[in-house]
């Protein structure tokens, strides 16, 4: 994986180079580390652990494909 920093970010990470790290893939693994545990980062989806417990107590909804349909055509409309 590839990945394009803005000059002060390289600047940074040149600086954490000369206080230790070995390179800048660990400079950037710690710093991607913080910042999940910043975020309190969960493996699952938004709302994954809600959707699941509903669907075990049988509060789903049944299979529709045209909603499906509606919601692939809506990725293709949707800006960038």
């Amino acid at each position: 994986m590839e990945i394009t920093v803005t000059k002060p970010i390289e600047q940074f990470i040149h600086q954490q180079l000369t206080k230790g790290y070995s390179d800048a893939s660990e400079v950037a693994r710690q710093a991607f580390l913080r910042w999940m545990v910043e975020e309190e980062f969960d493996g699952d989806p938004p709302g994954l652990a809600d959707k699941l417990e509903a669907a075990r107590q049988g509060a789903f909804r049944p299979h529709e494909p045209a909603r499906y349909d509606a919601l692939a055509a809506s990725l293709h409309e949707a800006p960038r």
